[in-house]
This record gives C-alpha cells, sequence and structure tokens, in this order.
C-alpha cells in the first residue's frame, strides 16, 4: 500500500476510535440495549451528612450522561440531610435489570432503581415494588401527574396505574447532514418523509469518488429492535395483542406484519441498490454513529438523546457534517401518529427499611420539578417529562443552541395517544428485541430470501418464549 494510503487509513481509523470513546452516552440509542460506556473522570459523590438516611441507587447510564446523574444526586443530597442518595452504577440497563432479578433471590436488591422500558414488565412482576401512582395520590400531588408529557406517563402506566416514575425519555429520530441534503437539492427543512421518499434521497445522496468508490451513502442502517418497535407506533400498529400489553398482560406477538414486511423490503431497497451503507449486529451501534459523523453516510435512525454526542462528534471529524433530524419515515402521507417514548424510569423497592423508601420517593418528587428536569435535559439531551419544564429560561436557552431538539417534541405530540403508541409490555422484551435483530440481518444479508419468513421465524421464537414465561408466572 503506498504511504499516502497508509496514513490516510491510520488518521481515519484514530479518528472513529477518538469518536467513539468520548461519547456522551452508554449505548447511542436508548431503547437498545446497553453497552458498558468508555472510562472517563467519574463526578465524585458529595459527603454523606452525619445521621443521614441512606438509600441505594442502581443506575445504568455511564459516560458524560453518568457523571450528570451523580451531579443532578449531588444537588439533591446538598439540599436536604434527611435523606443521602448513594448513587451505584451498574454496566449498562441489561445489567442492571439482571442484577434485580437475581437480587430477587438473595434478597440484594437497591432502595431505588432506575430500569429500561424493556424491564417493565419484569419489575411489576416481581411484586417487590411500589406502585407510583399511590404515592401521588398519597401525598395528593396530582397536579405533577397532570404536568407529565403525556406520551411518557402513558408509556408509564399499565392497567391505569402509573407505575413507575419517568426519569430518562428519549424517543428515536431520523439523523441528516443538512449540508449534503443541500448539496443534492434536497429541502433539509422538511420534517415529514415517506419511505419512497427517503429511498429517492438516498440515491441523490450517495456520491462516488474518481475512482468509481462510494465516498458518501445515502443512509446508514444496522439491525436495532427499537427502531422496529418505532415504526409500529408511528404506524399505530402493536407489537403484540391484547393492546401491546397495555390493558392486561400480553400474550402474543403479533409483529410478524404487513407493515414490518414493507419496512424490512424497504430497507432491502437501499441495500440492494448500493444507496445504503449496512453494518451487521456486531458493530452497527458504534459504527454507524462513525460513519454518519464522519460524512460517509447523510441519513441515521438513532435517538435524540444522542443528538450533542452526534454534534461533538461531527465537529471533531471536521467532514462538514451538519447535524439536522426530521421525523421517522412513514410507509404513506397519511401514517402520521407519535413515536415511542424510550429510556428508563425509577422504581421503589420494597426492600429497606419505611424510612428508605420514603427516601427514594423524597428524591423522585425533587427530580420530577421544573427546575430539575430543566437542569437534566439541557445537560443529557433526554426531553424533560414536565410540560413546565420548557417555561423556564434553562429550557429556552437550550432549544435556541439545539433546536434539532423540537422535531423530537413535536413528533411526540404528533396525534392522540392509543396503546400501539407507547412501548409494548411484555416478561420477555429483551429476548424479543434479540429475536428482531436477528431477523432484521438474516434478511439485510441475504441469509433469508423474504422478509416474511424471517418475520415468522422471529415471532415463533418470541411467542415460545412469551408463553413460557407467561406460564411461569401464574403458576
Amino acid at each position: 500500500m503506498p504511504k499516502t494510503k497508509v496514513l490516510l487509513s491510520f488518521t481515519l481509523i484514530v479518528t472513529v476510535v477518538v469518536m467513539l470513546f468520548t461519547a456522551a452516552t452508554p449505548a447511542l440509542m436508548d431503547g437498545a440495549t446497553s453497552t458498558p460506556a468508555p472510562t472517563i473522570t467519574h463526578v465524585p459523590a458529595v459527603a454523606k451528612p452525619d445521621g443521614a438516611i441512606e438509600v441505594t441507587f442502581w443506575y445504568g447510564l455511564g459516560g458524560l450522561i453518568g457523571n450528570v446523574v451523580q451531579d443532578t444526586i449531588n444537588k439533591y443530597n446538598t439540599s436536604q440531610s434527611k435523606y443521602y442518595i448513594k448513587a451505584i452504577f451498574q454496566a449498562s440497563y441489561d445489567d442492571t435489570i439482571n442484577k434485580i432479578n437475581a437480587g430477587l433471590a438473595s434478597g440484594d436488591l437497591p432502595n431505588l432503581v432506575q430500569v429500561f422500558d424493556a424491564g417493565t414488565q419484569r419489575m411489576v412482576d416481581t411484586g417487590k415494588v411500589l406502585l407510583m401512582q399511590d404515592l401521588f395520590e398519597r401525598d395528593k400531588l396530582t397536579s405533577v401527574l397532570d404536568d407529565l408529557e403525556p406520551a411518557v406517563r402513558q408509556s408509564y402506566t399499565i392497567g391505569g396505574k402509573l407505575v413507575s416514575a419517568p426519569f430518562n425519555s428519549s424517543t428515536a429520530m431520523l439523523y441528516i447532514n443538512r449540508a449534503a441534503f443541500k448539496a443534492a437539492g434536497l429541502d433539509p427543512d422538511k420534517k415529514f418523509w415517506t419511505y419512497a421518499e427517503i429511498r429517492d434521497a438516498a440515491k441523490k445522496l450517495t456520491v462516488k469518488g474518481d475512482d468509481g468508490k462510494v465516498k458518501q451513502y445515502g443512509i446508514t442502517l444496522y439491525p436495532e429492535s427499537w427502531f422496529f418497535e418505532q415504526m409500529h407506533a408511528a404506524h399505530d400498529v402493536v407489537m403484540g395483542t391484547p393492546d401491546n400489553g397495555r390493558t392486561t398482560r400480553m400474550i402474543q406477538y403479533t409483529y410478524n406484519d404487513a407493515l414490518s414486511v414493507d419496512y424490512f423490503n424497504w430497507q432491502k431497497s437501499m441495500v440492494d441498490d448500493g444507496s445504503a451503507l449496512y453494518f451487521g449486529p456486531s458493530n452497527g451501534a458504534t459504527a454507524s454513529p462513525a460513519a454518519f459523523a464522519t460524512g460517509q453516510a447523510a441519513m441515521l435512525f438513532n435517538s435524540i438523546a444522542s443528538l450533542r454526542t452526534l454534534i461533538a462528534n461531527a465537529t471533531r471529524a471536521n467532514a462538514g457534517v451538519d447535524v439536522g433530524t426530521i421525523f421517522l419515515p412513514r410507509r404513506t402521507a397519511d401514517d402520521k401518529f407519535r413515536t415511542v417514548v424510550g429510556g428508563a424510569s425509577l422504581w421503589i423497592t420494597t426492600t429497606g427499611t419505611k424510612d428508605q423508601q420514603e427516601g427514594a420517593w423524597d428524591f423522585i418528587k425533587w427530580e420530577l420539578t421544573p427546575e430539575i428536569q430543566a437542569f437534566w435535559s439541557s445537560n443529557t439531551g433526554y426531553y424533560p417529562v414536565l410540560k413546565k419544564a420548557y417555561d423556564t429560561q434553562t429550557m429556552k436557552d437550550a432549544l435556541v443552541k439545539y433546536p434539532q431538539f423540537q422535531v423530537a417534541i413535536d413528533q411526540l405530540r404528533l396525534s392522540d395517544i392509543t396503546p400501539a403508541g407507547s412501548f409494548h409490555v411484555s416478561g420477555t422484551f429483551v429476548s424479543m428485541r434479540a429475536d428482531v435483530n436477528k431477523a432484521t440481518d438474516d434478511f439485510l444479508s441475504g441469509k433469508v430470501p423474504t422478509a416474511k419468513e424471517a418475520l415468522d421465524k422471529a415471532v415463533a421464537a418470541s411467542n415460545e418464549k412469551l408463553t413460557d414465561y407467561n406460564a411461569s408466572i401464574q403458576k
């Protein structure tokens, strides 16, 4: 290889490695299975006051956002002296729920825990959590419930009752390189695009060099069930019955539907025509954002919580990428339903003393205030879960600095709330995501010839595990 090519390759490798190891989030898709965050200097906890009641808190956000978690807890701990929140970092969302499952037998459970959306049914099924609705009503805080972002409140409401307290909330976006859109004669300010329009845009955005090789793909894709789930909400189609598990326990997955077939075929059409840069399940979650930030791909599916990371990485890469956001694409111009809330919520366990439970509840009441929500959102990229947070100057300033964020808010408020518009609830949510990711890769990589065949295999596997789980709970 010529020396110049070696140097260029080395420079690209260093750029990507630096980007990946300075990411601000534990995983760039907030609804997805989290991966351990890179090691950075951690914000230290403030000292515990003498006589304060200690409340253990497990959380799974690492990296720079993990530091904001500790900053937030430090704010609470210094705001009063009765309670002391002791934050204990878990490696990821998955590790947190796995440790909870193990702790059910050993009794090693925290007083307060952050659990991602996929763990909701399992937390309910433990029988060792306090119902959040009861605490709000006990303390006559229905005004706080009424101020919750409707989509967020509904997401953590099961059987008509709020089961946990929203903490970090996000939704999925289609990120675009505004500069590339302008160069291709496309409108970067157009929020709503159909599948067909995005496919045509991807072709126009695909640029080849003088050597005939693609130097900019229209879009980068990889297997990620969270996007698949978002598409169901955006088209008001449930993932399973009855009612996405929202009114009663879910008994069957139904995601091998016409919508899913169309979504798979739409992605495959771009892979086949060369306008999509496809990464497999082993590296897609990191390689795709890196490809976008370096200008190798002009569109990317990701969480709104990744906005600041992507902007920072694009700036660092200095490849002329101007980060923008648009709604997730839809099959037709009439499919204008809201997207799913991702992220995690807080649960109070029945572990420990009554005083520790009250300490956990005191922290939740404190974090569900407009000022703290604005602080949290402005420093992380998650959106506030309280509507009044948008009235604070902190949040107003954040929206001026990051106008792309408004698209996420608008997308969450597109339509009335339906069962399909909130994430589904099942005890095998995590394993279902693995089944969907396998089906995605099997089809997009050509291992399975049709989308329907890949989806049928996946839903059969998901339903077998769901049936077994439900049977084990009902014993």
